[in-house]
Order: C-alpha cells, then sequence, then structure tokens
C-alpha cells in the first residue's frame, strides 16, 4: 500500500475503485469512513505510548471521541456500535449444532394427507419461504423443526374444531393402517351419508368427523382386530383442515462458510463440511504462527443481526493441553479474527469491529462470495489489506 501513502491517495479510493471494477453497487458512503490510513488513527496524541503505532506521520491527528476505550480491562463503557453485544458461552460451543436455514436453500414442504399442499420452495432473499394457504413464512435462521412448527402455526386457523359439521357434498378420505386397499374416497351423498369399504354407509352430515371416526373404527373392527382408521374432511367451499402434520425436508442447501481474517496465509471465507473446529480452519489456512496472538482469537457469531454474541478463545492454552474447550465447533456465518496484537478489552475490540470496521468487512464477504470471474486476485487482496489495515488499528491495546 505504499503507493497508495506516496500518491496522496487513501486505502479507500483504491478500495472503492476495486469494489467498482467488481461490480458492487450502491457503496455506502460510511465506506469512506472506515478506511482512514492508520496513521491518522495510531499518532493520537490521546493513546498513551504503549497503545501507540509504530507508524510515522508527518501530523498528529487527534483520535475520534467514540476510540476511547473504556476504562475496564474485560467490558466497555462506551457503546459505540449501538447493538447488545455480550459473550456466547463456551459449553454450548463444544456440540455441533443442528442445521438451521438461510436465503438459497430449498425445502419441501408437505401437510400429510392434503397432497395439494405439498410444495417444494427456494428461500428467499428476505428469509421467508410462499406457501399454499399460508402465504409467507419466515423460515431463516430456524431448524427444520423450528420451521415445520412454524408453519403449522400458519395453518392453525384453517384447522377444524370437532364441533365443526359435515354436510352434503363434503369429501371424506379413510386411510387403513397397513391396509391400503381399504383406502377411499366418499363424497357426502344429498341424504348425508358416506359409503366405506367393509364398513357399508354411515351417516355424516350434520356431525363432527371424530364422531364419524369412532362409529367406522368401531365397525371395522368386526373384520380387522387392531384396526386404526383415519378419516380426512375436505369441506366443499371450505378451507379447513383437519388433524394436519407438517413435515419439513432440506431438499438443496447453500453452502455453509466462516470468515477467517487477520494473521492467516489465505484470508477468506471457509467451507464448513459436516463439522468443522476452530483449530481445523485455522490449519486450512495458513495461520502465521509467528505473527499471531494465539491467546487472543475471536470469534463473532450472528454479526449481521441486531444481537450479534463473541468469545475471545486462547488456542496457546489448548495447544499447551491446559485448555480443551477452547477449540470450540464453528457455526455457519462465524467470523474469526486472528489478530497480531493480545486483546485485553475483548469488549471493546468487538464494539470496535462493528463500529468501524464491519462495513469493510461486509463489502469483503460480498467480493469473496461473488464468482471469481468477476473479481480479479488484485482486486481481492487491495480488499484483504484494506480489511487487514483496519484491524490493526482497533487491535492497539494499552
Amino acid at each position: 500500500m505504499k503507493n497508495s501513502q506516496n500518491s496522496g491517495f487513501s486505502v479507500s479510493t483504491y478500495l472503492m475503485s476495486a469494489l467498482l471494477l467488481c461490480g458492487c453497487q450502491n457503496i455506502p458512503q460510511n465506506l469512506l469512513r472506515t478506511t482512514q490510513p492508520e496513521q491518522q488513527i495510531a499518532e493520537s496524541s490521546d493513546f498513551t505510548p504503549e497503545e501507540k503505532s509504530t507508524t510515522s506521520s508527518t501530523q498528529p491527528i487527534s483520535r475520534p471521541e467514540h476510540l476511547t476505550f473504556a476504562a475496564d480491562p474485560t467490558t466497555r463503557s462506551v457503546n459505540r456500535s449501538g447493538l447488545e453485544l455480550k459473550e456466547f458461552e463456551l459449553d454450548s460451543a463444544q456440540v455441533i449444532d443442528e442445521i438451521t436455514f438461510q436465503s438459497g436453500d430449498t425445502v419441501k414442504v408437505s401437510v400429510w394427507g392434503y397432497p395439494e399442499l405439498d410444495h417444494i420452495t427456494q428461500i428467499q432473499p428476505n428469509g421467508t419461504v410462499t406457501l399454499p394457504l399460508t402465504g409467507e413464512v419466515l423460515a431463516a435462521g430456524k431448524t427444520a423443526a423450528q420451521l415445520r412448527q412454524s408453519i403449522s402455526n400458519h395453518l392453525a386457523p384453517f384447522t377444524t374444531i370437532n364441533s365443526f359439521h359435515l354436510r352434503s357434498g363434503d369429501t371424506i378420505t379413510a386411510l387403513t393402517w397397513q391396509h391400503p386397499d381399504l383406502s377411499h374416497t366418499s363424497i357426502i351423498d344429498p341424504e348425508g351419508n358416506i359409503t366405506l369399504p367393509l364398513i357399508g354407509q354411515i351417516a355424516a352430515a350434520g356431525r363432527n368427523i371424530n364422531d364419524i371416526r369412532d362409529e367406522a373404527q368401531k365397525k371395522l373392527k368386526k373384520y380387522i382386530r387392531d384396526a386404526h382408521l383415519t378419516l380426512i374432511p375436505e369441506y366443499h367451499n371450505r378451507r379447513v383442515l383437519h388433524d394436519h402434520q407438517v413435515s419439513v425436508l432440506a431438499q438443496q442447501l447453500q453452502p455453509r462458510r466462516v470468515a477467517i481474517i487477520g494473521e492467516v496465509g489465505v484470508q477468506g471465507l471457509t467451507a464448513i463440511e459436516g463439522s468443522l473446529t476452530l483449530v481445523e480452519a485455522l490449519a486450512a489456512t495458513q495461520l502465521q504462527e509467528k505473527t499471531a496472538k494465539l491467546d487472543s482469537i475471536v470469534i463473532i457469531r450472528d454479526s449481521m443481526t441486531s444481537t450479534p454474541t463473541y468469545q475471545k478463545l486462547d488456542l496457546k492454552a489448548f495447544f499447551a493441553g491446559k485448555a480443551p474447550d477452547q477449540n470450540i465447533y464453528l457455526k455457519n456465518g462465524d467470523v474469526i479474527i486472528v489478530p497480531k496484537t493480545t486483546i485485553t478489552k475483548v469488549g471493546d475490540f468487538v464494539d470496535l469491529f462493528f463500529s468501524r470496521t464491519l462495513p469493510v468487512f461486509s463489502w469483503w464477504t460480498a467480493l469473496h462470495q461473488a464468482s471469481s470471474a468477476r473479481a480479479s486476485s488484485d482486486s481481492v487482496d487491495l480488499i484483504n489489506q484494506s480489511l487487514k489495515e483496519q484491524l490493526d488499528i482497533i487491535t492497539i491495546n494499552p
């Protein structure tokens, strides 16, 4: 980046050019404010001698007020990012999480007994799926079980109650467990009756489905000792479900990834296939052991939400056999920061990441997700360097 300093251009100028060349649109204005040259921050007169960067500057510039560190070594007294930041529990990170859906995933939703409601759909960029009868249902961030429950809740208004009476023209489908040959669909005739295999004619109009099932099953047991009968009504010109059971199956999942930045040979997005631990991820990105501070690895989770969490991990202790809980399983979307300076104020560090570095990080992530045909290696290297400089700025500690 020497050429940029000598020619009078800031890192942000080259960053903007790289993003535009790669096809990125609508670059936020605050990106310019987050890519100041390092010496403008590091040479602040408000830093203690230990905080000052070794980078020289021809003109000292006062440190912005929002960069003042909190006095406490582990927490923050000033909320610069406006986010509710807190640490996640290490105990919960020792197990592999169930997969949660994200935009771009394809799922199959089925409602047992109602094939017309079966639907294969892709989760949209806004995180929703659109289903028959229910319309939009939020899916992103939910497990299959959570999405199944959510869809079931959306179907609840269309579910019958026991006192709902059938009438002429309604249809009843009878299913007998382990006897598919007895499956039958019957329309309630004008006289109010239906006809079922083995059972014969049963009065249905004016009755609720549970009453009809109890009578039909009692008659069926004369022929089949352990008969288990299910009756599914379809109400003519009425959207009503009965005893619906929803299933959700993943058809195709988008790649799950974590972002690794800082003192590694290859910054970028690393795919999670099955399970991936922190040590495995760092090994795959050529950890720079000579410059990386292994006792200050920071993991940020849910970085794009309003309630991100974080944790500082000590891999130095892990490699020494003293802290096995430090090598955690990674989750989709984790941001792994490998600093070159020991982080004592992790709360301040994460707060600064969100208030100053996140805009650059967001564009960095978008560029790495773009097709390699659009993003040249020079552009990727430039933005990697820009992000690394931002990390160097906020990892200065007393």
